[in-house]
């Protein structure tokens, strides 16, 4: 069964959120908030959810832009379909802070997703700069060898 996720960048006067990751998978690696689509729930309200778990900032859903998905195959299967949203916050996180769930820091984007920044999550890296022209209606392919990111590309 392929598993529903979203990614949202969260965008400050200073940067995109984004989590150093305190459990596995890519543990100690930024990543954009995100996560697993609940069985009862639209993908924005998941997004919204996530949100709301990992940055602690509720946002009601229109305020968050649908910008297309990421089809998220291993091995030649297809494993996830990643719902990507983008969103706008002040400066109210009071960044950076320490949460359950990792170090939630505001990132220059550019550095975060820099080719060799081996601090971020591989797919962030390819992924961010398609999510930061604000482009809606995207449709993107993200493909891994076991887990290593072989390529990330537009369909359309």
């Amino acid at each position: 069964m392929v598993q529903k996720y979203t990614l949202v960048s969260l965008m400050t006067p200073i940067g995109v959120v984004a989590i150093n990751r305190r459990k596995k998978p890519f543990r100690g690696m930024w990543n954009l908030i995100g996560g697993k689509v609940e069985p009862d729930e639209t993908n924005l309200a998941g997004a919204a959810r996530e949100t709301y778990e990992e940055a602690g900032v509720r946002l009601p859903e229109y305020r968050f832009t649908d910008l297309g998905v990421l089809d998220w195959f291993v091995d030649d299967e297809l494993v996830g379909l990643i719902y990507l949203y983008t969103a706008k916050i002040g400066d109210e996180l009071g960044l950076p802070r320490n949460t359950r769930e990792g170090i939630l820091a505001a990132l220059d984007p550019e550095w975060l997703s820099a080719p060799n920044n081996m601090g971020a999550v591989p797919d962030v890296r390819e992924v961010l700069p398609h999510m930061m022209t604000g482009k809606t209606g995207q449709h993107l392919e993200a493909r891994y060898a076991g887990d290593e990111l072989i390529s990330v590309h537009a369909l359309n």
